[in-house]
């Protein structure tokens, strides 16, 4: 019977070694806890990244695609002639050029003729006073 009661005393103590086992098997199970939501978030924020990537990498494959085309149609002879006689007033062999000026605007050449140079403008000036 003293045995019985005993035991039934060990039985009803507290374990410090139970306790250490329970309190290290809580600790565990927290950090695989607290690991596995770190890593669905970041997963989560990875994939609204990647998303994002691939729309721009869309948009920069239409964007290429776009290019590519300008590109051809800028070697394409019928681009070059329509630059080189809108930009650069070329004109074919037999073609005479009229050029219409807009109220208000003059040609280049006018302007270039009316620019005088800070010495030129100076030198108007300071002769004014000589007079």
């Amino acid at each position: 019977m003293l045995a019985r009661k005993r035991k039934k005393i060990k039985e009803g103590r507290f374990s410090f070694k139970k306790f250490l086992l329970f309190l290290l098997v809580i600790i565990v199970v927290g950090f695989l806890l607290y690991s596995s939501f770190n890593l669905f978030f970041k997963i989560r924020d990875l994939n609204k990244e990647l998303k994002s990537l691939e729309e721009e990498s869309e948009e920069l494959l239409k964007q290429r695609e776009s290019l590519k085309f300008s590109l051809g149609e800028a070697y394409s002879e019928s681009y070059l002639e329509k630059v080189a006689r809108e930009d650069l007033n070329f004109k074919k062999p037999g073609e005479t050029i009229f050029i219409i000026k807009k109220e208000g605007e003059a040609l280049e050449e006018d302007k270039e003729e009316k620019t005088e140079t800070l010495v030129e403008k100076i030198q108007a000036f300071l002769k004014s006073f000589n007079k």
